[in-house]
């Protein structure tokens, strides 16, 4: 008898979900056990769970598991509580869609006091001489470039992805991946856009910060 492929153990486990056997909020046995349940390979069970993920039925959270979610969240705090999983790569990834946008933004926009406010935390940033002193710079300027934004809901975003990098998980990657080379070259591109912020140059700064990201991507998640 062939082995089920994963878009028939997620169909399955689709239905399972909806006949109650695992309620919403609840947690779905680990991939292990599923792949035993099922005589496939672990892979083929996380590649089922990746298909009941895009479609909402669970969630994933590093270091917790899986949990049912069985659709769309009905609440604001739901919704956070669900990012609060989200892995290096993915705030990498909103990283890069956002923070090019909000440079050239802040290009455009920034108030006197909000250019001295990013050129004060940069400046902190090369004197820094720890990773900890650095880290807390790093983020305080990326953190008031993104504030000069005139979009609430924006600000909001980037609020929470702000909170999300202090955690263990990013500081942890920043941590093993940080050297007195990289701080320096970090602090070069800083200055690329701090320069471009201050000369009131949208398109330097856009690609400033999408250059600076690249590298820090590629530090963080060798891609």
């Amino acid at each position: 008898m062939p082995k089920p492929i994963a878009a028939d153990i997620a169909r399955s486990l689709q239905q399972r979900i909806d006949a109650g056997e695992w309620a919403d909020g609840r947690q779905v046995p680990p991939e292990r056990d599923l792949a035993a349940d099922f005589g496939v390979a672990r892979n083929t069970i996380r590649r089922a769970m990746d298909l009941l993920r895009d479609q909402g039925t669970i969630s994933r959270h590093v270091g917790r598991g899986t949990f049912v979610t069985n659709g769309a969240k009905h609440s604001l705090s739901e919704i956070v509580a669900g990012m609060e999983g989200a892995s290096p790569a993915d705030m990498m990834e909103l990283r890069l869609l956002l923070e090019p946008l909000s440079a050239a933004n802040a290009a455009i926009n920034a108030s006197a006091a909000q250019l001295a406010g990013i050129e004060e935390a940069h400046r902190a940033a090369i004197a820094a001489t720890d990773i900890m002193t650095f880290e807390q710079w790093d983020s305080a300027l990326h953190h008031r470039i993104f504030a000069c934004s005139r979009n609430e809901l924006l600000r909001g975003i980037y609020d929470l992805l702000h909170v999300l990098r202090n955690q263990s998980p990013w500081f942890d990657m920043k941590k093993r991946s940080f050297s007195e080379e990289r701080r320096q070259n970090y602090c070069r591109q800083h200055d690329a856009i701090v320069t471009a912020i201050l000369s009131r140059d949208p398109e330097a700064a856009r690609a400033a910060t999408l250059a600076h990201l690249k590298t820090v991507e590629a530090n963080l998640l060798g891609r």
